[in-house]
């Protein structure tokens, strides 16, 4: 109690000491700047509000600030320094329209009126770059394409030049920050719909790196990509893309096949996905002391593996107030290892040692289904009410036998099981905007979710874990505002009971979120996030019984675990001139609670299992920059981590470097994408990991009639794939290492196809529920 007590006061301790500095920034520098404001509306030739606009203002042929209009065809900017500017309003399939003026104070602009233009074809050249224009939000950031990418054959090839997001070009997947990320179209989960996005339907990317307590629900969101589209389709359309990656050896590859057929009000999309390894081969070693027992194993792995996934999905535009959308995955995926072991073990006590042989062969298969049903009620302009219903289920069996010989003992094991999973969930979620700046959300996250795990091979029950969700939150933001300060408030009650092997547990617990953010002027804004999160056991640190089919090495969950917790504040200055990005941050995250693996020796067996632990605190602090060149860009982002544990193992040396660095070039019809990244190490309680840096470039050329070709390489860096990892404990310590032989350096051919009929696409009336909105504004 005392500690953690002790970590509440430090918690208010370092809030203060952020918030001070916080508002200590914003009162001294806002005496240094004049408070500037640009007003203006645009309408068509009807005289009706044009929304989704881009504004931009221009000084010497360059963009020095951009915004867009809203659904009233308003729009409002501040904080542009004194001076003489161009205004220019465009939108595809309009003529665009100007005006010259000087800004002392605030100005009011005359109404522009756009006219559309007759080749309606033909999109709207920008004096400047788009990608340049960079909008601060509370909790994210709102990044705008360039022409050049919005070109492209892919969205994901596309996304690439978006800072922050580390795009993979063999499998198409997205990470930011080196971990996973929410996907949302216009704030609407659509799976696996980047395969057919036409990249020239992205009006702007939002980055969200504080989401509010909207997320924290069931799924415990931390970060958010949220794509804006413009869908401005008025005949039917067809969009259709292949795709595929093949290495050189033929031992992996992956391919793609979608399509999308839609109009002004409907869309329908399918996409299907099959990847496979083949004699995927690693070597692996462990050098291990369990009490009086030392042992010294190899092994060499052979893996194959195959993932069938489908997909299908769509919307539709009911009328002025009603929108839909669903989806339908479904993902297969079975796979077979086989090793060969052979190695050493002895007694310390005696010196005796003998030679070890053995062999070991796995099986899994894994199949899972998801279906998803959106609906939108828009009350009345920006005031809508959202109802989100998911079902999930999963299966999943593995058969897994091992056999160990040597002069002291034989070591057998065999284990089956068989793992279902069900799960739904209902959310709720209401939103209003007032005034045009301020947005209030509220909502409720209603969730159930079964599992029964059956060991088949044994006599034991089998483990039922049951758990049941109601999560409320509410929150408030000025993010619609044109205002210099943006904050986003928000709070959630997260009320659970869960039920494992027939004994009920619950708890109830707040998680608040908020978000500051003051922008000085287009080029320094300064940020403030905090946030509070949950982490839940999983189902393997829970489960009581052996996992273990080595007689050696016990492996038992804990069914008495609670979640842990952890608070999060992080500080950031932004720095947007021109074509440079730079922003500078320092974080402090605050852990509680959390799930720790322990050990412990009995008659030279070692068994694993997890406790919660005491608190302890991580301190991160880097810098991430992004330059714009005319022929792509580069991006960079380090920072130094060093956790803060009495309980660490590893000490004094248990900081580390983060480093990812992307470079995106192109010139005519050839683009070269590059990507590295790398962490010096991984610290847990008792353990230390290390892996080598990973490395992957993609070299395209784009050929007439939609058809690619590329050639990937991974692996040219550091061309030898491999992580260490050392685990100490009392009487017990062990250290690893793991080379993937065939994930070395190596390369990959790519093909991709893309068929889209432009020539029957008119660039404007927009769908009103999803393009109109610049950001979620509830995040």
């Amino acid at each position: 109690m005392k500690t953690k007590n002790l970590l509440k006061t430090h918690i208010y301790i370092y809030m203060k000491r952020f918030f001070f500095i916080f508002l200590t920034f914003l009162i001294a520098t806002q005496a240094l700047h004049a408070q500037t404001e640009v007003k203006g509306s645009v309408y068509d030739a009807g005289k009706q509000p044009m929304a989704g606009c881009s504004v931009w203002f221009l000084q010497a042929d360059s963009i020095v600030a951009g915004c867009l209009t809203d659904e009233e065809g308003r729009f409002t900017l501040k904080g542009l320094a004194a001076g003489s500017y161009l205004c220019r309003v465009t939108m595809l399939g309009y003529k665009a329209a100007e005006q010259t003026f000087s800004l002392q104070q605030k100005v009011r602009l005359s109404a522009f009126t756009l006219q559309e233009d007759p080749t309606l074809l033909k999109e709207v050249t920008v004096t400047g770059d788009r990608r340049d224009v960079v909008k601060t939000a509370a909790g994210s950031m709102t990044y705008y394409l360039s022409e050049r990418a919005k070109q492209s054959r892919t969205a994901y090839e596309a996304l690439r030049e978006i800072p922050k997001l580390q795009v993979d070009p063999v499998m198409n997947t997205i990470k930011m920050n080196g971990t996973s990320v929410l996907i949302l179209i216009d704030g609407v989960k659509r799976p696996n719909y980047l395969q057919v996005l036409d990249p020239a339907m992205i009006e702007s990317v939002e980055v969200v790196e504080s989401p509010s307590a909207r997320y924290m629900g069931a799924e415990n969101v931390t970060q958010i990509l949220n794509i804006h589209i413009n869908r401005a389709k008025v005949r039917p359309y067809v969009n259709v893309n292949g795709w595929g990656r093949q290495s050189l050896n033929t031992n992996f590859g992956v391919y793609n096949v979608g399509a999308e057929i839609g109009n002004a009000t409907s869309s329908l999309y399918l996409t299907t996905q099959q990847f496979y390894f083949k004699n995927d081969q690693t070597e692996n070693s462990q050098h291990s002391v369990s009490g009086d027992l030392w042992q010294e194993r190899y092994n060499n792995r052979s893996y194959n593996s195959h993932s069938y996934y489908v997909g299908l999905g769509g919307d539709r535009i009911f009328s002025d107030r009603h929108y839909g959308s669903f989806s339908l995955t479904y993902i297969a995926n079975p796979m077979n290892s086989d090793y060969k072991k052979w190695g050493r073990v002895g007694y310390l006590s005696d010196g005796s040692s003998s030679d070890m042989t053995g062999w070991q062969q796995d099986e899994s298969t894994f199949h899972s289904a998801n279906a998803y049903l959106y609906y939108k009620y828009t009350i009345a302009p920006r005031h809508t009410l959202e109802l989100t219903g998911n079902y999930a289920f999963s299966s999943s069996g593995s058969q897994n036998e091992s056999n160990e010989v040597n002069d002291f003992f034989s070591n057998y094991g065999y284990m089956k099981t068989d793992n279902r999973r069900h799960s739904a969930q209902l959310d709720v979620d209401y939103t209003k905007v007032f005034n045009n700046r301020y947005v209030l959300t509220a909502g409720s996250n209603t969730s159930f979710a079964a599992t029964n795990l059956d060991n088949l091979a044994d006599n034991l029950p089998i483990f039922d874990y049951d758990r049941w969700q109601e999560y409320l939150y509410v929150g408030f933001n000025n993010n619609s505002s044109a205002d210099k300060f943006k904050y986003n408030f928000s709070v959630g009650m997260d009320m659970r009971v869960f039920r494992l092997n027939g004994i009920k547990r619950h708890y109830v617990e707040w998680v608040p979120a908020a978000s500051l953010a003051y922008t000085f002027n287009q080029t320094h804004s300064l940020a403030l996030n905090y946030n509070h999160q949950r982490s839940e056991p999983s189902l393997a640190t829970l489960n009581p019984h052996n996992m273990s089919t080595d007689s050696l090495y016990i492996q038992v969950g804990n069914p008495n675990l609670t979640p842990g917790r952890w608070d999060r504040i992080r500080l950031a200055y932004r720095l947007n001139y021109k074509k440079l990005f730079v922003e500078p941050f320092v974080q402090e995250t605050f852990y509680w609670n959390l799930v720790t693996a322990v050990g412990s020796v009995e008659d030279n067996i070692y068994t694993n299992t997890y406790v919660n632990t005491g608190s302890f605190h991580v301190l991160n602090a880097g810098i991430s920059i992004n330059y714009n060149l005319p022929f792509g860009n580069l991006y960079g982002s380090s920072y130094f981590q060093k956790r803060y544990d009495k309980e660490m193992v590893f000490t004094p040396n248990n900081g580390a470097w983060v480093t990812n660095f992307s470079a995106n070039f192109f010139y005519k019809q050839f683009s070269l994408n590059v990507n590295v990244g790398g962490q010096t190490a991984t610290y847990d309680r008792n353990s230390k990991s290390k892996g080598a840096a990973w490395s992957n470039a993609s070299l395209s050329w784009n050929l007439p009639k939609g058809w690619q070709v590329s050639v990937v390489g991974e692996g040219f860096i550091y061309p030898k794939l491999s992580y260490k990892t050392w685990v100490q404990q009392e009487n017990y310590q062990s250290y690893g290492t793991r080379l993937m032989k065939d994930r070395n350096l190596r390369f990959l051919v790519g093909v991709t196809y893309t068929f889209r009929n432009k020539a029957e696409r008119k660039q404007r009336q927009q769908k009103r529920f999803n393009s109109t909105d610049t950001e979620i504004q509830g995040m």
